[in-house]
């Protein structure tokens, strides 16, 4: 009788595959969503090896796919994975800043605009002190986000390459709100004040979009992707 279990193709172990996790690691893959896409190239590439080679240790087996990445190392692949993962991401959020762009939310961004422009031709003031709000409003959710993310970070030592996007789209936040404040000083026309209003709420509505939303759905498609995500 033929002994069928002499045929059957190895397969990387749990284990073996925490040792796959620590091996990127030592080797400068820094966000764990990269990790998990190499891990599981490096995963199949040496099982393909074990049909050819069945008695082939795992570390040499590892050894032999590691040197095919040549002297950088992994340097080419995690470019080439980090790029993919930020078109795939970049992909999501547009995905999200279109849903306001349709019917009805593109009604009721109309509706604001029309608002911010009265208030802005009735009192600068309160228009300046509502502008600067919602600058602060953003400022204080970054601060909690980083806070967040930071100890979370340290408490399982993951960093994912999405969060850390999502960090670096607002980065720029301040920007828009100096520009509107050098504009509309200046006693601003009736068409400058309507291109002001539609900036002032364009500009509210990223601060919603990069701190509240996009976090929000970030999170759900991390753990739909990948379970060992918790916030």
């Amino acid at each position: 009788m033929v002994n069928l279990a002499s045929h059957q193709t190895k397969k990387v172990s749990a284990e073996q595959m925490d040792m796959l996790f620590e091996f990127t690691r030592k080797h400068y893959v820094e966000y764990y969503d990269v990790q998990c896409e190499l891990v599981d190239h490096l995963a199949n590439a040496i099982e393909e090896r074990w049909q050819m080679q069945p008695d082939l240790g795992f570390n040499e087996a590892l050894h032999f796919e590691f040197k095919k990445f040549g002297i950088f190392g992994f340097t080419g692949i995690v470019e080439q994975r980090q790029g993919a993962l930020t078109k795939k991401y970049g992909n999501l959020t547009w995905a999200y800043l279109k849903e306001y762009l349709r019917l009805p939310k593109i009604l009721l961004t109309l509706l604001l605009v029309v608002l911010a422009y009265k208030l802005g031709r009735f009192n600068m003031i309160v228009y300046s002190v509502l502008l600067s709000g919602v600058v602060m409003l953003g400022i204080v959710k970054l601060i909690i986000l980083n806070v967040k993310y930071r100890r979370k970070v340290k408490k399982t030592g993951k960093k994912w390459l999405y969060e850390t996007l999502i960090m670096r789209s607002t980065g720029f936040m301040v920007a828009p709100y100096q520009i509107l404040y050098h504009v509309y000083r200046e006693n601003p026309s009736a068409l400058l004040m309507w291109i002001m209003s539609a900036l002032f709420i364009i500009f509210t509505l990223y601060i919603y979009i990069t701190l509240y939303l996009i976090p929000s759905k970030a999170e759900e498609h991390l753990l739909k992707t990948y379970p060992e995500y918790n916030m």
